[in-house]
Protein backbone atom coordinates (compact mmCIF):
# COMPACT_ATOMS: atom_id res chain seq x y z
CA UNK A 1 0.00 0.00 0.00
CA UNK A 2 1.71 3.25 -0.65
CA UNK A 3 2.06 6.58 1.36
CA UNK A 4 -1.35 8.21 0.05
CA UNK A 5 -3.40 5.25 0.10
CA UNK A 6 -2.44 5.20 3.86
CA UNK A 7 -2.90 8.48 4.66
CA UNK A 8 -6.84 8.00 2.77
CA UNK A 9 -7.30 4.95 4.99
CA UNK A 10 -6.25 6.93 7.93
CA UNK A 11 -8.30 10.10 7.52
CA UNK A 12 -11.47 7.69 6.67
CA UNK A 13 -11.07 5.24 9.62
CA UNK A 14 -9.92 7.21 12.41
CA UNK A 15 -11.78 10.79 12.71
CA UNK A 16 -10.49 13.26 15.01
CA UNK A 17 -11.77 14.17 17.93
CA UNK A 18 -13.08 18.32 18.96
CA UNK A 19 -13.60 19.02 21.88
CA UNK A 20 -14.27 17.60 25.84
CA UNK A 21 -17.21 17.16 25.24
CA UNK A 22 -17.07 14.66 22.34
CA UNK A 23 -14.25 13.20 23.61
CA UNK A 24 -16.19 11.90 26.55
CA UNK A 25 -19.10 11.15 24.76
CA UNK A 26 -16.81 8.90 22.59
CA UNK A 27 -14.83 7.40 25.92
CA UNK A 28 -18.43 6.75 26.79
CA UNK A 29 -19.45 4.91 24.06
CA UNK A 30 -16.00 2.83 24.53
CA UNK A 31 -16.85 1.83 27.74
CA UNK A 32 -20.67 0.86 26.80
CA UNK A 33 -18.99 -1.24 24.09
CA UNK A 34 -16.55 -2.75 26.24
CA UNK A 35 -19.70 -3.71 29.13
CA UNK A 36 -21.50 -5.61 26.11
CA UNK A 37 -18.90 -7.34 24.83
CA UNK A 38 -18.13 -8.53 28.90
CA UNK A 39 -21.46 -9.84 28.59
CA UNK A 40 -21.53 -11.63 25.58
CA UNK A 41 -18.34 -13.38 26.54
CA UNK A 42 -20.03 -14.11 29.68
CA UNK A 43 -22.60 -15.75 27.38
CA UNK A 44 -20.43 -17.35 25.72
CA UNK A 45 -19.03 -19.16 28.41
CA UNK A 46 -22.19 -20.08 29.70
CA UNK A 47 -23.55 -21.69 26.50
CA UNK A 48 -20.26 -23.42 26.20
CA UNK A 49 -20.89 -25.03 29.81
CA UNK A 50 -24.46 -25.95 28.95
CA UNK A 51 -22.93 -27.54 25.75
CA UNK A 52 -20.51 -29.45 27.62
CA UNK A 53 -23.23 -30.50 29.66
CA UNK A 54 -25.35 -31.76 26.93
CA UNK A 55 -22.54 -33.58 24.97
CA UNK A 56 -21.52 -35.47 28.31
CA UNK A 57 -25.83 -36.35 29.17
CA UNK A 58 -25.92 -37.37 25.22
CA UNK A 59 -22.67 -39.84 25.81
CA UNK A 60 -24.33 -41.41 29.03
CA UNK A 61 -27.84 -41.78 27.26
CA UNK A 62 -26.28 -43.17 23.97
CA UNK A 63 -23.98 -45.88 26.16
CA UNK A 64 -27.40 -46.37 28.02
CA UNK A 65 -29.33 -47.40 24.73
CA UNK A 66 -26.39 -49.60 23.64
CA UNK A 67 -26.35 -51.39 26.85
CA UNK A 68 -29.74 -52.17 27.21
CA UNK A 69 -29.78 -52.91 23.37
CA UNK A 70 -27.00 -55.26 24.04
CA UNK A 71 -28.73 -57.17 26.65
CA UNK A 72 -31.74 -57.57 25.38
CA UNK A 73 -29.47 -59.06 22.03
CA UNK A 74 -28.08 -61.52 24.79
CA UNK A 75 -31.68 -62.15 26.51
CA UNK A 76 -33.21 -62.80 22.94
CA UNK A 77 -30.22 -65.10 22.11
CA UNK A 78 -30.45 -67.37 25.26
CA UNK A 79 -34.41 -67.32 25.53
CA UNK A 80 -33.80 -69.39 21.86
Amino acid sequence: MDEAAMNHLASTSFPLIHGKDESEDLAGKVLELQEGLKDLLKRVATVHEEHDKKRDENIMLQQYIANLMNSNAVRGVAGK
